[in-house]
């Protein structure tokens, strides 16, 4: 009787929150003044890490639930300690474990900003190290005089970003070979030009390529990503993806502001692109607050589970990208197009092996 009591309560009472400590790598060039991050660019790179509290609401997929993140503690570090502190912890430089290096949108503080690495590594249920680019934004999306200053100010910013973001990428490969890039927004033409107008980054990841790189509703002309980057960006990374949503009235909103059509579209229409992935994640899910999942534009990363789902799950992971469909995950909408599924959600990481008998049991079932 008493067993029964106590199973009932223990069934009534309230699930726990999950809560992780974890340490996260940063790097920035912004600008130092009192021991505080400027808007200004600087011609040397500030290094630290930032101790951070993830706080989990419970819920029947983790992916998907409420996530908060606190800075519990930072501290600075020379490179060389900041090196070291990184190597400590990259022992394994499997899929799973690989170096991720996050790179904000705009109008993003740098305690926002790490935030959003925090929460993309959380819903990726990805377990190797974080490391955030911090670029020069402003905290937030209005400045006086004009709406519009904040975006114009972080864009000059963007412009100067991308050689010391190729300098933080060629440190966190040689440190960790095969690391993971993930770019958000505007912070997709600091990790472009990283990519393809740094010589140094450019050459290194030719000889030795990024293990993936995943570009989320990237702010960036559609043309000019066709004409100047795309024909490189097969050689720096051995997986290449970008996703955009239809419903993006942020990127919309650019768009206008910059008389160009945003590289985020090309996932839904256009010609293919040879060795990269184009996947529409409109339909997927993702983890808002109510009020914006019903009025907000579908544009910040740190809430798209299914899109991340996608890109740790089946890109990072190696798997075939036939695998999403065998998984029930997304529709092939085309050569190198998908499209995710309304409301699924990967539940196992897909690797060459899981792939091949999720293939086989598709092709016995028809």
């Amino acid at each position: 009787m008493m067993a029964a009591l106590l199973g009932a309560a223990l069934a009534l009472a309230p699930a726990q929150a999950d809560t992780v400590i974890d340490t996260v790598f940063v790097a920035s060039n912004r600008r130092r003044a009192a021991q505080r991050f400027t808007r200004d660019v600087s011609d040397s790179l500030w290094f630290g890490v930032y101790l951070t509290r993830l706080v989990t609401a419970p819920g029947a997929v983790r992916a998907l639930a409420s996530m908060h993140v606190v800075r519990v503690d930072s501290a600075a570090f020379d490179e060389s300690a900041w090196r070291e502190r990184l190597r400590a912890a990259t022992g394994d430089t499997s899929a799973a474990h690989a170096a991720l290096v996050f790179v904000h949108g705009y109008s993003s503080s740098p305690g926002t900003a790490v935030a959003q690495g925090v929460q993309v590594k959380a819903r990726g249920a990805h377990a190797g190290p974080l490391v955030v680019f911090l670029w020069p934004t402003h905290d937030r999306y209005v400045a006086m005089p004009t709406p519009t200053r904040a975006y114009r100010d972080d864009a000059a910013a963007a412009a100067r970003s991308g050689g010391a973001l190729g300098s933080v990428l060629r440190t966190v490969d040689s440190i960790a070979p095969g690391a993971v890039l993930v770019a958000h927004s505007m912070g997709s033409r600091v990790a472009l030009d990283a990519l393809a107008a740094d010589t140094g980054a450019r050459s290194a990841f030719t000889a030795h390529p990024l293990r993936a790189a995943g570009f989320f509703s990237p702010d960036v002309g559609a043309e000019r990503f066709r004409a100047e980057f795309a024909p490189v960006l097969p050689g720096l990374a051995r997986r290449v993806v970008l996703y955009g949503a239809s419903t993006d009235y942020l990127l919309g909103a650019a768009a206008l502001m910059n008389g160009a059509r945003r590289a985020s579209g090309i996932t839904r229409r256009g010609p293919p692109l040879a060795g990269i992935e184009l996947v529409d994640d409109t339909r997927g899910a993702r983890a808002e607050p109510a009020l914006l999942a019903l009025f907000g534009p579908r544009h910040s990363v740190r809430w798209a589970s299914a899109a991340l789902a996608d890109f740790f799950g089946v890109v990072v992971s190696g798997a075939a990208p036939a695998c999403r469909e065998a998984a029930g995950t997304a529709t092939r909408i085309g050569e190198g197009r998908w499209r995710l599924q309304r409301g699924a959600m990967p539940d196992v990481r897909l690797d060459a092996a899981q792939c091949a008998l999720l293939q086989r049991a598709d092709t016995t079932v028809r």
